[in-house]
C-alpha cells in the first residue's frame, strides 16, 4: 500500500506526525548552535533534517495536489518518521548531558543569577552588562524598580544610606523593603581592556543584629563597670576609716597609759622615769593637735587610683586645694574630665595645673585626647560641675584654641579644717 492509497484523514495525521519532527530537528539545531557544540552530531543532525524535511514536502505537495501521486510504501513512511523521531530524542538527551559536563554562555547565566549575593556589570554609561536576579529583587525591595540605569541606581542607593556608620567611599548600607540589611559595594574591575564597574550586594543583616546586641551588651558593661567601680571605692574607703579606727584605738590605749603612768607618778615619784613620761605625753599631745590629713584620707587619692583602674593617667601640676569647701568642686571637675576624655576623646592623659595667684586658685584641665569639632554647651556633667563652681563662688570656662581647656577659679578659704 502506497500513501497516495491512503485515506485522507490518516494522511493528515502522519503530515502532523511529519510536521512535529521536523521542528524538533530544528529545535535541536538550534539548541546545538546555541551550547557550541561543533561536532559530526551536528552534520548528522542537519542531514537528518534534510531528510525530514524532504518526506514533510514530499507529503505537503500531493496535499495540495500540486503532485498527481505520492508513491511512496506506506511502511517506508512510518519507518522513517520512527527513525527521525528516535534520533531527534537521542540528540536532545545528548545536548542535556553535553550541556552538563561543559560551561557554556548559558550555564555561565544560570549560576550567575543562582548566586545568594547581588551582582551587577555595567559601564560608565550606565548601561547594564549583567544583572542578577538578586540584585534586581534588592533593587525592587529598596527602591521599588528594576535595575535599567546601573548608574542611576548606584546613586539612589548612595543616598538611602540609613546608619551613621564609618564605611568606604565605594560602599553603603541600605534596609530594604523586607528589614533585611545590604551592604552594596562598589569597585572597578578591567576586562579586554576596558574599565567595568561591579556591584557586590551582600545580606548582613545577621551581622547587624550582632552588632546591635553587641553595643547593648557594651553598654550594660559600662553601667555595671561604674558600679564595680563605686563599690570599690566604697570598699577603699571601707578600709581606710577600718585602718584609722584602728589608729584611734591605739591613740586611745596609749592616751590611757599615759593618765596611769602620771597616777603612779603622783604616788610614787621615784618609782617612775620623769623624762620618759614626759616625753610620752608629748608624743600623745602631738598626734592629738595635729589634725592634718593624710593623702590617703583625701578624695583626691581615690580618684587618682579610680583613673588608673580606667587606664587614663593623671598628671596633677601644682598642689590642689585643700580647704573642706573646695575639695568635693575640684574632686568632681578631675571625675569629670577623666570620665569625659574616656567616653568621648579616645585620650589616655590627664593634666590638671593648679596655680596659686594668693586670693584665689587657677585650675587648668585638658587631655590629650581628639579636639571635638565645633562649639561644647555644657549639659550633663559639665553643667552641674558649673553650678557647683558658682555655689562656692568661683567660675568656670571652655577654651578651645589651640586646646580644648576647662579653666576653673576658685576663692581661697581658711585651709583645711581651718
Amino acid at each position: 500500500m502506497t500513501y497516495t492509497m491512503l485515506p485522507e484523514h490518516v494522511r493528515g495525521y502522519l503530515l502532523a506526525f511529519a510536521t512535529v519532527i521536523l521542528i524538533m530537528f530544528l529545535y535541536c539545531i538550534i539548541r546545538m548552535f546555541d551550547a557550541g557544540i561543533r561536532n559530526a552530531y551536528l552534520v548528522c543532525t542537519c542531514v537528518m533534517s534534510v531528510a525530514a524535511f524532504s518526506l514533510y514536502q514530499g507529503m505537503i505537495m500531493y496535499q495540495q495536489e500540486d503532485t498527481a501521486s505520492f508513491d511512496v510504501p506506506v511502511w517506508v513512511i512510518l519507518a522513517t518518521l520512527a527513525i527521525l523521531l528516535l534520533y531527534s530524542v537521542y540528540i536532545q538527551y545528548g545536548i542535556v548531558v553535553w550541556q552538563r559536563s561543559h560551561i557554556t554562555g548559558m550555564s555561565v547565566k544560570e549560576a550567575f543569577d543562582r548566586l545568594p549575593a547581588g551582582l551587577a556589570y555595567y559601564t560608565d554609561s550606565g548601561v547594564p552588562i549583567m544583572v542578577n536576579e538578586a540584585m534586581q529583587a534588592i533593587s525592587r525591595s529598596v527602591l521599588g524598580e528594576g535595575v535599567t540605569d546601573a548608574c542611576g541606581f548606584w546613586e539612589k542607593i548612595k543616598a538611602c544610606d540609613f546608619e551613621d556608620i564609618s564605611r568606604e567611599d565605594d560602599s553603603s548600607i541600605v534596609r530594604a523593603g523586607d528589614n533585611r540589611i545590604y551592604s552594596i559595594k562598589r569597585r572597578t574591575v578591567t576586562v579586554s581592556g576596558v574599565d567595568v564597574y561591579e556591584l557586590i550586594a551582600s545580606d548582613i543583616s545577621r551581622e547587624y543584629e550582632l552588632t546591635r546586641e553587641l553595643e547593648a551588651k557594651r553598654d550594660k558593661a559600662r553601667v555595671l563597670n561604674t558600679r564595680l567601680k563605686a563599690l570599690m571605692e566604697t570598699i577603699e574607703y571601707v578600709s581606710m576609716n577600718r585602718e584609722l579606727l584602728k589608729l584611734k584605738t591605739a591613740l586611745h590605749d596609749n592616751i590611757g597609759q599615759s593618765i596611769l603612768i602620771a597616777k603612779r607618778y603622783l604616788y610614787a615619784p621615784d618609782s617612775v622615769d620623769q623624762k620618759r613620761m614626759l616625753e610620752f605625753w608629748q608624743d600623745n599631745a602631738r598626734h592629738l593637735v595635729n589634725d592634718e590629713p593624710e593623702e590617703w584620707e583625701l578624695p583626691y587619692y581615690v580618684i587618682s587610683k579610680e583613673a588608673d583602674l580606667m587606664g587614663i593617667k593623671l598628671n596633677i601640676i601644682g598642689e590642689l586645694p585643700k580647704e573642706r569647701e573646695l575639695i568635693p568642686v575640684v574632686d568632681a571637675a578631675v571625675s569629670a574630665e577623666v570620665s569625659n576624655t574616656l567616653k568621648h576623646t579616645n585620650g589616655t592623659q590627664v593634666t590638671a595645673a593648679v596655680t596659686d595667684t594668693g586670693e584665689s586658685y587657677c585650675l587648668s584641665l585638658k587631655n590629650d585626647g581628639e579636639i571635638p569639632e565645633g562649639k561644647i554647651e555644657p549639659q550633663g556633667g559639665l553643667k552641674n560641675l558649673a553650678n557647683e563652681i558658682r555655689t562656692v563662688g568661683g567660675s568656670m570656662e571652655i577654651r578651645y584654641l589651640p586646646d580644648l581647656v576647662i579653666e576653673i577659679t576658685l576663692p581661697k578659704g581658711d585651709g583645711y579644717g581651718g
